[in-house]
């Protein structure tokens, strides 16, 4: 009778410590399970944040080095004396135009990536987070009233103006060309942001401008050194920061 109680009770151990490893078990490979779904899930996300960079990345630096080279221009070689103060109708509405397209240009792209990778976890990735801080400096130096107040773009104001220079593609949002841009100017279909900005450039009190125009240049090219930093795309020659006054 004994050796029964003792077979039953050791049999009930058995069963009791299977019952618990395989539980265990269970436990261990759930746990597993959901460590390698959280990883698949960051891999995801961070070939989301790779593919939106390659999307982006080109436009991006095309319209920083096109709207710094036009500041450039602008602040060291006499681009407003020549086509604003003395050039003949053309010339002055083209570097009218021309500049603030550019400018709006700029916020454009801005605005397309920002709506791109809103719903993206970017994490702890320090290149992103350097990516963002160089985009908020030039966000700040438009929108500080420590400088003059021209060419001070508020911070809704750079969005408005980028939004509605973006136009929906099959291939994504892109910004509106140079050659849009003027046929809505002809057809008076005019931004009053881009008026404001418009009239800055007419009366461009250009020393007045100059400390905010410096520093943005000087950020834009922080950008593209950052987008292009083996001056693959844009000639190292041809992104040369202003020098203070």
């Amino acid at each position: 009778m004994e050796t029964a109680i003792w077979v039953a009770l050791i049999s009930a151990a058995v069963a009791l410590a299977s019952a618990i490893f395989t539980l265990w078990g269970q436990v261990k490979l759930k746990r597993l399970s959901s460590e390698i779904d959280n990883l698949q899930q960051l891999e995801r996300e961070r070939r989301d944040a790779a593919k939106v960079a390659r999307r982006y990345h080109e436009p991006l630096a095309r319209s920083a080095y096109d709207l710094q080279s036009r500041l450039y221009n602008m602040l060291a070689k006499n681009f407003t004396g020549r086509y604003l103060d003395n050039g003949d109708d053309r010339e002055r509405a083209y570097a009218i135009n021309n500049t603030v397209f550019l400018i709006a240009q700029y916020f454009a792209w801005t605005e397309i990536i920002r709506i791109a990778i809103q719903f993206v976890d970017l994490g702890s990735d320090e290149q992103t987070r350097q990516f963002a801080r160089l985009q908020d400096r030039i966000f700040a130096l438009f929108t500080t009233d420590q400088f003059p107040r021209q060419f001070r773009i508020f911070a809704g104001e750079q969005r408005a103006l980028g939004e509605r220079m973006i136009r929906a593609t099959e291939s994504g949002p892109e910004c509106i060309g140079y050659g849009t841009f003027i046929e809505r100017i002809g057809a008076g279909s005019v931004d009053p942001i881009a008026e404001y900005i418009t009239k800055d450039v007419q009366s461009l009190g250009l020393e007045a401008a100059r400390p905010r125009l410096t520093e943005v240049q000087n950020a834009l090219i922080d950008l593209l050194d950052f987008l292009d930093p083996g001056y693959v795309r844009f000639n190292k020659l041809a992104r040369t920061k202003v020098t203070a006054a």
